[in-house]
């Protein structure tokens, strides 16, 4: 049954149709607005300390690395246990680490940052696989790609009007201010995650019989004990799904290769909006992230249009998406003003949005449930590696002497060769049937 058309009607049928999903949905957008006041005001707090690109990058640093050590640990558990717990409690600890932001004065104070959101991302990477897990299971499966779209377009809308109001924040009461709102919405977050079912997983589905038979043949081992208890054979049958699909593997792959691009990117537009376009406090930040919210809000909802939204239009989406990044991030290196390089940066984001949004719809057709927790903390971790290793590369090419020019037209050239990678793996969807069907 093909995929109903994502028009207004049906995306607003979705939240209103689903009071869970419209539970999880507000409980995201109130953090989620919260998290780009602290961006913004993060970021212009840094670069004021230390007036150097790799204090941005390595404030970046502290919130994927941990991902890639914990992310697989946190999808376990999120297959094992309350998703709502998992939430919850993510959402306090969070909370109070923000508000730990408020000590940070002086530039020998810049290490405190550096310590607390180390240990916001520790928490946030717990929450994430929860939540990615539980977002399908709350309405019904022909409507998975209206609510993949409204996952997408919610945090398009939130980046957008967050990093414009994080800016006006900023401009008028002030750094502190944005710090103590970010707390209040995890906490706002915490209050209405509170009210969702449990989200444990439900019974194996049948298309996982040959990993569960893989998994019973460990249990068999004389270490299955201290194995299942440490959550290794969970780990372990995630990682045998994964390699068994040739589908999921080219997904989770390409998914991870927009981290090339994307990594480098961040670092250097809050470089443009302080330095390279000369507005300070915040300003050309806010304007900047506000063109990538919108850009990404507009992606998915123009392209399912233009380009379709059965599983072969899905599938030619991303390649459609990765070329808009490699066009237009060249263009906005080429940008005289931060006018011109928005409305580069926000096309740009459109097809970014695009592909991240075709790529999980297609994801969420094809993994069961029981095992969901486990890939999307696969997704998460790739991309955690290859944002990480972008960031790290363009900080310290920055304050080496390379021109941000040159940097942001490289993150744009990177794009091209995942679209080479992608359209070498359309032959394993066309052999094994649509992704609706695998």
């Amino acid at each position: 049954m093909p995929a109903p058309s994502p028009s207004f009607a049906r995306l607003w049928g979705v939240i209103r149709d689903n009071r869970a999903f419209r539970r999880l949905y507000s409980a995201t957008a109130i953090s989620q607005m919260g998290d780009w006041f602290n961006t913004v005001a993060l970021y212009s707090l840094l670069l004021e300390l230390s007036g150097k690109g790799e204090a941005v990058a390595f404030v970046l640093l502290t919130r994927l690395i941990p991902g890639f050590v914990i992310g697989p640990a946190a999808g376990v558990l999120a297959d094992r246990i309350s998703r709502r717990a998992i939430m919850v409690t993510s959402d306090l600890l969070r909370a109070g680490l923000v508000l730990c932001l408020l000590f940070v004065r002086r530039p020998d104070q810049v290490w405190i940052a550096y310590v607390i959101m180390t240990a916001h991302s520790v928490v946030s990477w717990f929450f994430e696989p929860a939540q990615a897990a539980m977002f399908p299971g709350l309405v019904p499966p022909e409507e998975l790609v209206l609510a993949s779209t409204l996952e997408n377009s919610l945090w398009s809308v939130t980046l957008a009007c967050g990093s414009a109001l994080g800016g006006i924040v900023l401009a008028l009461v002030g750094r502190d201010a944005a710090f103590v709102c970010d707390a209040l919405s995890f906490v706002g977050s915490a209050w209405l995650i509170r009210g969702l079912p449990r989200g444990t997983p439900r019974a194996r589905d049948r298309d996982l019989a040959q990993t569960r038979d893989l998994a019973q043949e460990e249990r068999n081992l004389p270490d299955g004990g201290l194995a299942n208890l440490l959550g290794l054979r969970d780990l372990r049958e995630g990682i045998r799904y994964v390699s068994t699909d040739r589908r999921v593997r080219a997904l989770l792959l390409v998914k991870a290769s927009f981290g090339l691009t994307l990594g480098g990117v961040i670092v250097l537009l809050a470089f443009f909006g302080e330095k390279v376009f000369g507005h300070a406090n915040g300003v050309g930040i806010a304007v900047l992230w506000t063109a990538r919210g919108v850009g990404s809000f507009a992606g998915p909802l123009v392209a399912f249009r233009i380009v379709g939204h059965d599983n072969a239009s899905l599938r030619r989406g991303i390649s459609w998406g990765f070329g808009l990044l490699a066009v237009c991030y060249c263009a906005f290196a080429a940008a005289p003003g931060i006018a011109l390089a928005a409305v580069a940066l926000a096309v740009a984001n459109a097809g970014g949005s695009m592909l991240w949004t075709y790529g999980s719809a297609l994801l969420q057709q094809i993994v069961p449930d029981e095992i969901r927790g486990r890939v999307y903390a696969a997704d998460l971790a790739g991309m955690t590696l290859t944002m990480s290793s972008s960031t790290l590369a363009t900080g310290m090419l920055l304050d080496r002497g390379v021109g941000p020019r040159v940097l942001m037209a490289a993150c744009g050239l990177v794009a091209l060769g995942p679209i080479l990678f992608w359209r070498s793996q359309q032959g394993a969807f066309l052999s094994t049937g649509s992704a609706a069907e695998g």
